[in-house]
């Protein structure tokens, strides 16, 4: 009985702590999830995500803040955005139906789209459905398994929801990224979705011979402009505007967050973001 008081009195405590911290408005608490290599928790890559460099930077240069970074779920941090919490994300995708919660600031840099995961031993035999959407790939390659860990945003997702993904024997969901990818590395399964620095992550940590590599789709844009996101109230709004000073203050700061997501793309892939990049920096940034 006097532990179990004992461990409830904790939790309150540390309910408590971290409730005021929320609502501090001098501290901004940023939520990280478990998804390499955009966040990388554990293993010999530790820390070297893209938005661990992101966040990292970020709050470096947010010096008149006090900043905390806890662990979460993505389900977590909408839930957090819905209340108001004084929580920020270093890396959101920016879509329309994400502006509902928070307030973003301008990217900080672009990614291509989540696209096909597969080996590179298998693609002569699917470079004849080029230029590829997921729904073709469901169509020609029936006997194909596809593993999906998570959903994957505008353009996929009705994709899978149109081919009853919970229910098709063909479409297996598997609960963590790191089982996804070694279940696609030892033919378990024939391809997955993703980004290609996922691709790029798992055939460094799992030591693979037969490379996977990606393929961009035509059910989604090409690219997606990566975004700071804080809660859509006053405080959020502030954050967010900071963020963008410090940012215009700070020119060297994208390069640096380029440079740590460079770490996770093939020369292919840098070479087909070159123009994105560009575009991009001249159009929020006038660069």
């Amino acid at each position: 009985m006097k532990w179990s008081f004992l461990v409830i009195a904790l939790f309150q405590i540390l309910t408590t702590q971290v409730g005021a911290q929320a609502k501090d408005a001098n501290t901004i608490t940023w939520m990280r999830w478990d998804d390499p290599p955009i966040f990388v928790m554990s293993g010999p890559f530790q820390g070297t995500g893209v938005l661990d460099i992101t966040q990292k930077l970020v709050t470096e240069k947010l010096s008149k803040f006090q900043h905390v970074s806890i662990e979460s779920t993505v389900h977590r941090v909408l839930i957090e955005a819905e209340k108001k919490t004084h929580a920020c994300n270093a890396g959101w995708l920016d879509t329309p139906e994400w502006h509902k919660l928070f307030y973003f600031s301008k990217p900080v840099f672009v990614i291509p789209a989540n696209g096909i995961l597969m080996k590179q031993s298998k693609l002569k035999e699917v470079q004849q459905l080029e230029p590829y959407s997921l729904q073709k790939f469901l169509d020609k390659k029936a006997h194909w398994k596809l593993g999906v860990g998570r959903l994957y945003g505008e353009g996929i997702d009705p994709v899978l929801e149109k081919n009853h993904y919970k229910k098709n024997n063909k479409i297996i969901t598997i609960s963590t990224s790191l089982k996804v990818h070694q279940m696609l590395h030892s033919d378990r399964i024939d391809y997955t979705l993703g980004y290609p620095f996922e691709a790029v992550y798992y055939n460094e940590l799992l030591k693979s011979k037969d490379k996977v590599i990606y393929l961009p789709l035509t059910d989604n844009n090409n690219f997606v402009n990566v975004v700071v996101a804080c809660p859509r109230d006053d405080w959020g709004k502030n954050i967010v505007a900071e963020v963008n000073t410090l940012i215009q203050q700070s020119p060297e700061l994208l390069t640096s967050i380029r440079h740590g997501v460079d770490r996770w793309l093939s020369e292919e892939d840098r070479q087909r973001l070159e123009g994105p990049r560009k575009a991009m920096l001249k159009k929020y940034w006038q660069r």
